[in-house]
């Protein structure tokens, strides 16, 4: 037990220091390159988040468990909407970006009811998977390269560096060596502490005697998104709320068309019943955000962050409830 609560402790301590150096590397990153953070949480802090579950999702597609791989994505996106932003919102309540508005919110839902819809109706096939990941591919390009050409229009001849006049302001930004070491640095305190903290809290849980079926339900799916809570809550707190904003959204349109599309190519999954709950959760949630964007001011206000928080935790009840039955 002392040793359990040892290791989330440490993983606690890591996902901080972890989350504090990769928002600091990501807004940085956006004032060097004179892009909103949004756009960098779009993209780098989205994909540099969800890399390890793209490692692990990776390893189980090529040794031909695609419904793992498939659980996983489901679960991390449930836990991005309903989780993070749940968090997030009542900390801080979360401005919502004319841009995430007009795009991602709409994106987000579209490839998540869709995914949901071929679960629940006739299953996954190959062509569908890469239908999404060229989706994932062509929204990325188009997000880069409209940022790269915004950040052409805002930079003056006479100051090539692009800090003569700093649009989110602050001090001067690293430089480059140090953003990378941060960054870099940063997602791996963030790999090896969620991994840490998502061990020892199931060692906690099973030397409680919670039932397995229980900790695969909550601790374990909870455990593969503390990288994005942690950098969601740090970004928050530090004022950037269109960054956390953008790194829950990012991450889930990762999961669904980089992560999903590359392992349904690999090793298409079978649909099994006990993921027919979780798949029409996680669409009523991508659905449910695209008029909640638009209330309370085009934010995401304490009160929906408790309602979203609130049915997580009734979802992790019920799930559980019937695993248990199962057993």
């Amino acid at each position: 037990m002392l040793q359990n609560f040892l290791q989330f402790a440490g993983g606690l301590v890591l996902l901080l220091v972890g989350g504090r150096l990769l928002v600091s590397a990501s807004v940085d990153t956006a004032k060097r390159l004179r892009v909103s953070p949004l756009v960098v949480g779009l993209t780098l802090v989205a994909w540099g988040t969800s890399a390890p579950e793209l490692a692990l999702n990776l390893v189980s597609a090529s040794k031909g468990r695609g419904n793992l791989a498939l659980g996983n994505v489901v679960g991390a996106n449930i836990c991005n909407m309903a989780m993070v932003l749940g968090v997030c919102a009542l900390i801080r309540p979360l401005v919502v970006t004319e841009r995430l508005i007009r795009v991602e919110i709409w994106l987000n839902m579209a490839i998540l009811v869709f995914m949901a819809v071929l679960g629940l109706t006739q299953g996954f096939q190959p062509w569908e998977a890469g239908l999404m990941l060229g989706v994932f591919g062509a929204y990325s390009t188009w997000t880069i390269m409209a940022a790269l050409r915004q950040s052409d229009r805002k930079s003056a001849p006479a100051d090539p560096h692009g800090l003569a006049k700093d649009p989110l302001g602050g001090p001067t930004p690293m430089g480059w060596v140090m953003i990378g070491v941060c960054f870099i640095g940063g997602l791996a305190l963030l790999s090896f502490g969620g991994s840490f903290a998502s061990d020892g809290a199931s060692g906690i849980a099973l030397a409680l005697g919670v039932p397995a079926a229980v900790v695969g339900v909550t601790i374990v799916s909870i455990g593969t998104t503390l990288p994005e809570m942690v950098t969601g809550v740090m970004a928050v707190r530090k004022g950037q709320a269109d960054l956390a904003m953008g790194n829950a959204i990012g991450s889930c349109l990762f999961n669904a068309g980089a992560i999903f599309g590359i392992v349904g190519l690999v090793a298409p999954p079978k649909m099994d019943s006990t993921l027919t709950i979780p798949l029409a959760y996680m669409g009523i949630l991508a659905i449910v955000l695209v008029p909640m964007s638009r209330t309370f001011g085009k934010t995401v206000s304490r009160l929906e962050g408790g309602l979203l928080l609130a049915s997580y935790a009734a979802f992790l009840a019920f799930s559980a409830i019937l695993e248990m039955r199962h057993v």
